[in-house]
């Protein structure tokens, strides 16, 4: 068996002896006329419509730069951006105080995008660094933390679409009627964190030693699961909604 393509050893080198700072922080004390907000937003539209197109691009990075990670923060500031805009609509739609939009953006920047994703980027990194979930011919490959932050940032934006824009849009169909806003937020919760979870399998499936993580889609199917029972009167919207904050 040939031997796989692995990330580049000195940076992962230099990141265990805590001398570098990854190169998409670094970017970020940069002047906008260097970010590619261009390729970010292309990056985003094809996230939504065409995943495996957005995610081959990433695997042909990795050819030419030899690292899997962006390197480039356009992506990252639209996307926390993107999370701004939406606590200001929010806010107006449900007629908050400013101290009241200053509580739901940090919430939804802070809480639903960093702190969610460091948990899950944490978790993947320590569990698909383990041996088992590589090839023998890769063993010294390792899974880059801030290749797995940007997988989290990818997969999150379909959570974005659905709860924070789509939900918006459809808010008046909700609340035409009781079962009408069960059956939509439930299905707009459990689809949104299914393809999480299914658009977080594609990021790591391009790494190409590993092996053996289909046990990342598991949790898509707990919400398929959720989903059926939660139509028999539990309403996901009400419950996990971030405009209560």
């Amino acid at each position: 068996m040939a031997t796989l393509p692995t990330v580049n050893r000195d940076l992962h080198q230099n990141v265990r002896d805590g001398l570098s700072v990854p190169t998409v922080l670094r970017r970020l004390y940069k002047t906008p006329k260097n970010l590619d907000f261009e390729t970010a937003t292309w990056e985003m539209i094809n996230l939504v419509f065409k995943p495996r197109k957005a995610f081959r691009s990433f695997y042909y990075q990795h050819q030419t730069k030899r690292q899997w990670a962006r390197d480039d923060p356009s992506f990252f500031i639209l996307q926390v951006g993107l999370l701004i805009l939406s606590s200001m609509v929010w806010s107006i739609v449900y007629g908050h105080s400013f101290l009241g939009f200053i509580k739901m953006m940090l919430n939804m920047v802070c809480v639903d995008f960093f702190l969610f994703g460091f948990v899950t980027a944490t978790s993947f990194w320590l569990i698909l660094n383990r041996p088992r979930f590589k090839f023998r011919s890769a063993a010294e490959s390792q899974v880059e933390w801030a290749y797995c932050f940007d997988v989290h940032c990818n997969a999150f934006l379909i959570i974005w679409v659905l709860l924070y824009f789509l939900q918006f849009l459809l808010l008046p169909l909700i609340k035409l009627h009781r079962w009408i806003g069960l059956f939509v937020g439930n299905t707009l919760y459990c689809l949104a964190f299914a393809q999480y979870f299914i658009l977080t399998f594609y990021g790591y499936s391009q790494l190409p030693f590993l092996k053996k993580i289909n046990f990342i889609l598991f949790p898509a199917l707990a919400f398929a699961v959720l989903y059926m029972v939660s139509l028999l009167g539990i309403d996901l919207s009400t419950k996990l909604s971030f405009h209560k904050y």
